[in-house]
């Protein structure tokens, strides 16, 4: 049997199946659990998977530790030798990231302050500052509302590469975790509001770092659905 005919889900399958004593996996897996706090609530293969899985320690493309897993499962041995990771996704191009930057600064009309010629015959008080303002029409809330619904429902269960990507902090995505322990929509929408609400950036400058951040996240999709938002 071909790797084409292993799913990444069937693996798992097979890895809850293997019969292995959890307390063993666990301190199999301890370094990559990592808190106590995770390393108790633990409590069946499927809450091992699932909490690797969130903290990216496990994917689709990386299998390695189901490798380590299937020292006793010939089973799941045998199906990770056939398994064919799925293609890399599309890098990044960064001549289209600047594109989109540029694009995006034109639809949310970023205002720039005036830079005037000083000379030695002007007496004149400066003008004061040019104030940053954004088109009514450009971000609008409904526009809002449906990037945050598009991402939240696509983005999936390694959300966290996204805030990585978005320099959001592990402490920050932890808390997120922690406050919506079972709601991955929820954790989502609350890491956009992270996003946009982040002292550290120009809040006017949301959908720059955001779609920036799908790309490097390789979700290179979900920016372009951002961008033909807001293009409508």
């Amino acid at each position: 049997m071909t790797g084409n005919h292993w799913s990444y889900d069937i693996l798992k399958q097979l890895a809850k199946e293997g019969g292995t004593d959890i307390n063993e996996l666990k301190a199999l897996f301890s370094n990559e659990i990592g808190t106590q706090r995770k390393y108790d609530c633990i409590r069946s293969v499927e809450d091992l998977l699932d909490c690797l899985e969130r903290a990216d320690e496990l994917s689709e493309d990386n299998v390695e530790l189901l490798h380590r897993m299937s020292s006793n499962q010939p089973k799941l041995k045998e199906a990770l030798n056939a398994y064919t990771p799925p293609a890399p996704r599309e890098p990044v191009n960064r001549y289209q990231e600047l594109r989109l930057a540029e694009e995006l600064r034109e639809q949310l009309r970023f205002g720039a302050p005036q830079v005037v010629p000083v000379s030695a015959a002007t007496t004149t008080a400066p003008p004061p500052p040019a104030q940053m303002t954004t088109s009514p029409a450009a971000f609008t809330e409904r526009k809002r509302a449906a990037v945050f619904k598009k991402i939240s429902e696509e983005l999936g269960r390694f959300w966290r590469r996204l805030g990585r990507a978005a320099g959001i902090g592990e402490g920050s995505m932890d808390n997120i975790e922690e406050r919506f322990p079972h709601d991955l929509k929820s954790q989502i929408l609350r890491l956009l509001q992270v996003i946009e609400e982040d002292d550290c950036h120009d809040p006017k400058h949301f959908l720059i770092r955001l779609c920036r951040a799908l790309g490097e996240c390789g979700r290179n999709d979900l920016r372009k659905n951002v961008e033909q938002i807001m293009s409508y």
